[in-house]
């Protein structure tokens, strides 16, 4: 009998997994394995029991947000274990869930989780730290992880852009100096995101268009700050155009982008607080990661 761990964050969502837990645990005894549950406690608490005990297992089954599956795959690459990982998606917007095409129905999910048709999707490395689809910045990027969970439970990706219309009025810009595998582009910016993903914040299309999820290379997205309501309204237009055209909107696809700027600036990887920095280097690990997915 095969061994499996399924590590659950019971306040992602509305903590709907509770529910379901009975059937989950059911679905894999049936399917011949014997099940260890784990409720993750804190933030990074899943990184860190992975690390500690991930490499007793062949796979790895967790449920919650974006942000809990980021801990357990970044524990998996720190501990240099290689398990499939099985993703049943509970949180607010769950992003990633929909490029790696997860069903929404939970029991169709739950036997998903087990499939042994794994693909191999990139990963992220910022600076020491690692992420599933974005790396983000600016005043609307604070939004993931300065948003209440009270708020995302109740309204869900609503709930990011109403802090996001909060925060235009105060929107900074950063000028910096970016290398795009080689290419240099430098300006002012109010935001900019580094993703492996079909959508962020729930909206699609940002990314443009041909994003393949193992191919070696991120999209990045650079905004610069709007000088009039026609050049916001412009912006907000294009950011759900897969074929973007104004010039205030860079968008390029890179292996590695290294960036540098005046002011320290404040990152959210995966929805989550990821550390402020003048200098940052991000890398693509191509093909990091076994994950089970409804791709084909």
């Amino acid at each position: 009998m095969q061994h499996l761990l399924f590590l659950y964050n019971p306040k992602s969502g509305k903590g709907l997994i509770k529910d379901h837990l009975s059937d989950a645990i059911n679905y894999y005894s049936n399917k011949g394995y014997l099940t260890d549950v784990y409720a993750t406690q804190s933030a990074g608490d899943g990184r860190k029991k992975v690390m500690e005990i991930g490499e007793n297992y062949e796979k790895i089954i967790v449920s919650g947000g974006d942000g809990t599956l980021d801990e357990i795959v970044s524990g998996s690459i720190k501990a240099g274990i290689d398990p499939i990982i099985g993703y049943i998606p509970m949180g607010s917007t769950n992003d990633f869930s929909v490029s790696i095409d997860i069903p929404e129905d939970v029991n169709k999910a739950i036997e998903l989780s087990v499939k042994d048709n794994p693909v191999e999707i990139d990963v992220g490395k910022f600076e020491n730290k690692y992420f599933i689809y974005v790396a983000a910045f600016g005043s609307i990027a604070e939004v993931s992880y300065d948003t209440d969970q009270n708020m995302k439970n109740a309204f869900g990706r609503f709930a990011y852009i109403l802090e996001g219309f909060k925060s235009l009025k105060n929107l900074k810009t950063y000028k910096m100096r970016v290398d795009l595998d080689g290419e240099i582009i430098e300006g002012d910016y109010m935001l900019g995101a580094i993703t492996n993903s079909v959508s962020v914040g729930g909206f699609k299309g940002l990314m443009g268009k041909d994003v393949e999820l193992s191919d070696g290379l991120f999209e990045v997205t650079l905004v610069k700050k709007p000088r009039t309501i026609i050049e916001l309204n412009k912006i907000m237009a294009e950011l759900g155009n897969e074929n973007i055209k104004t010039k205030l909107i860079v968008s390029r696809k890179a292996r590695k982008i290294k960036i540098e700027s005046d002011d320290k600036i404040k990152w959210t990887l995966d929805g989550e607080y990821g550390g402020n920095y003048k200098l940052c280097q991000i890398e693509v690990i191509n093909k990091a990661i076994k994950l089970n997915t409804g791709l084909r």
